[in-house]
């Protein structure tokens, strides 16, 4: 597709690429996002009969990031050991044997190559069923390893040229669901997951989540996440990605409406060029 906004883009320092994306804060940003990154076709215990209904990304995490990623949608179980547990993903309770000292590891040699790119990891789910959740244990693995790069939530109103100016190291948002173990000077509140109430979502039902998600009026800017994933009983995530395309082709104003925008096999279709379109537009609107 040589004519596609990503023939000319590229995905490992997009965000730096943005005209006057120094104008625009982060909760202003349109953010191309994975669903569930931590279920990907290349982990450990990745299996195709399985994996059709659990799977959501072709690769790593680092694979993500430097195919455009920004936002990431994680769900986390914990594992209790001796003298530490371990965190694990999982989608609904089937684990991808991936764990987050990968993430970690991804974003830290990430951000050393690129270091004016910025990163959400919206941690949406802290638990695997019933089990227990090291909660304090889980924030001071973050804050020990990723504290340095971790934005303040108290910098949320801050512009990406001010976040810059303030740091060199400062490009990470860690948000999480609410809980007194987590340590509030590093952690966002939890990103609000706009999606159709139903496991099973076809194209149609899909259409008018977004449509009606987008025609609901919001107060203020914040992050917020639109989950757009299709899923049938038989076939499990559906191919979608010329509707992507559609939906939020650049010609259209659904994606400059969007904060993060969370699609199952992000790197299938253009919504990382889409996503540079728009906020290269919204920037520009901000010149004086």
């Amino acid at each position: 597709m040589p004519n596609s906004p990503t023939s000319n883009v590229n995905k490992q320092r997009w965000m730096s690429k943005v005209p006057d994306i120094d104008r625009l804060k982060l909760i202003d940003l349109i953010w191309p996002g994975v669903h569930n990154a931590g279920m990907d076709k290349k982990a450990p215990n990745y299996d195709v009969i399985i994996g059709n209904w659990t799977t959501c990304q072709n690769d790593s995490f680092a694979w993500q990031l430097a195919n455009g990623a920004r936002a990431f949608d994680l769900r986390l179980g914990y594992r209790p050991g001796t003298p530490k547990g371990e965190y694990y993903f999982h989608h609904n309770g089937y684990q991808s044997h991936r764990v987050l000292d990968e993430l970690i590891d991804a974003v830290n040699g990430f951000l050393d190559r690129n270091p004016d790119e910025f990163i959400i990891l919206d941690f949406h789910q802290l638990r695997d069923g019933e089990q227990d959740f090291d909660y304090r244990q889980f924030s001071n693995l973050l804050v020990r390893r990723l504290g340095a790069r971790a934005i303040s939530p108290q910098h949320e109103h801050m512009t990406v040229g001010e976040l810059k100016a303030a740091s060199s190291q400062k490009r990470v948002v860690l948000a999480a669901s609410d809980s007194v173990e987590l340590d509030m000077e590093y952690f966002w509140n939890r990103i609000p997951h706009r999606w159709s109430g139903s496991r099973l979502t076809d194209i149609s039902a899909l259409r008018q989540h977004i449509v009606r998600t987008l025609d609901t009026p919001r107060f203020g800017s914040y992050l917020w996440s639109l989950t757009a994933t299709s899923y049938t009983f038989l076939g499990g995530p559906v191919d979608i990605k010329q509707h992507i395309n559609d939906w939020f082709h650049s010609s259209r104003d659904w994606v400059t409406r969007c904060s993060i925008i969370s699609t199952d096999f992000f790197d299938e279709s253009e919504i990382v060029g889409y996503c540079w379109v728009a906020n290269s537009m919204k920037a520009v609107s901000q010149r004086g």
